[in-house]
């Protein structure tokens, strides 16, 4: 199935069929925003999209004049709208916009993905740089899961493609000299993940999690930052339908193993029969991480691996533990 058909199924699914007046401008509104019992323009709706990441910029102390701010672009609908307002907000905000591509190396998926992102970027006028697993790791995604059917090792492709795209993300922010690394994280997977750390009873994990991750000015960590996190998924695929943005919808090929996917299912269900609850999950989290200062801070200290150099809060970092099973 094209993109050009699935964006058409997903607009049906969202824009409104009858003739409504926008809530705030009461021209013609083309969306509906179920928790907020309101409906809205696509301008107007763009204007409180990039009112909310203008917000969380301002909330967290993301990004700053004077900054080089690496995107991690996925050919997505969440890092196309945070690369498309990232670049408006550079022109006023004095700061610079790079944007990086991980290619996981998963056939018939990333390749077209990529195609999307980098249309993107061709309109923005921007240089995408790519970095690889088969660069990082010495094979694609797709190897290495075969290999761990082979061998029968016990980690999952998530779990594997966390590890390892986070570290190709990292030196890829390096590399174009950045300051910053923005994500595509959006509300839904802050709140994922925040209920994910619950059903594990993860303390770590919910230690290290944060909107902003790492210090500004370590040396081998590039400080990462979430500037969606006010905003919906969905709401991220609205912005790019309304601004015509390039993007792919389909999903990679290995995400019926992740745990993530039944959280998910869950929200979006507890969503439907009550709407605003993602933000509500958003905001708990967000109100425990602020009365854990002490505990953010002693994470944020982490040192290098002792093996490959790079940033990590153990000896040996995840990524060379897991190289080294694959050899």
């Amino acid at each position: 199935m094209s993109d050009g058909v699935l964006k058409n199924r997903f607009r049906h699914h969202l824009v409104i069929m009858v003739t409504v007046s926008c809530g705030h401008c009461q021209g013609e509104a083309v969306l509906r925003l179920d928790y907020a019992n309101l409906d809205l323009c696509g301008r107007c709706f763009s204007r409180l999209f990039e009112r909310r990441v203008a917000r969380a910029n301002r909330e967290f102390k993301m990004v700053r004049p004077g900054d080089v701010v690496a995107v991690g672009v996925s050919g997505g609908k969440d890092s196309a709208a945070l690369l498309y307002v990232l670049h408006k907000m550079s022109k006023k905000g004095r700061f610079t916009v790079k944007p990086v591509l991980v290619d996981e190396g998963i056939a018939g998926y990333r390749d077209v993905a990529t195609k999307k992102a980098e249309e993107l970027c061709q309109r923005l006028g921007l240089e995408l740089a790519i970095v690889s697993y088969q660069e990082l790791a010495g094979r694609p995604l797709d190897d290495i899961m075969k290999l761990r059917d082979e061998r029968q090792l016990g980690f999952t492709s998530c779990g594997v493609c966390g590890v390892l795209r986070k570290d190709c993300l990292n030196q890829a922010a390096r590399k174009v000299g950045a300051s910053k690394l923005a994500v595509g994280h959006n509300a839904d997977d802050v709140a994922q993940t925040f209920l994910m750390n619950a059903l594990r009873a993860d303390v770590k994990g919910f230690e290290r999690f944060g909107v902003v991750s790492g210090l500004g000015g370590q040396e081998k960590f590039v400080q990462r930052v979430k500037p969606l996190v006010y905003n919906l998924e969905k709401e991220c695929a609205l912005y790019c339908v309304v601004n015509d943005l390039p993007f792919h919808l389909g999903e990679c090929p290995y995400s019926v193993e992740a745990f993530r996917g039944q959280v998910k299912d869950f929200l979006n269900a507890v969503e439907q029969r009550h709407p605003g609850s993602k933000f509500n999950v958003l905001q708990s989290f967000l109100a425990l991480k602020s009365k854990l200062p002490a505990v953010v801070e002693t994470q944020k200290k982490a040192g290098t691996c002792t093996v490959c150099g790079e940033h990590s809060s153990s000896a040996v970092c995840r990524k060379c533990v897991l190289l080294e099973s694959l050899a």
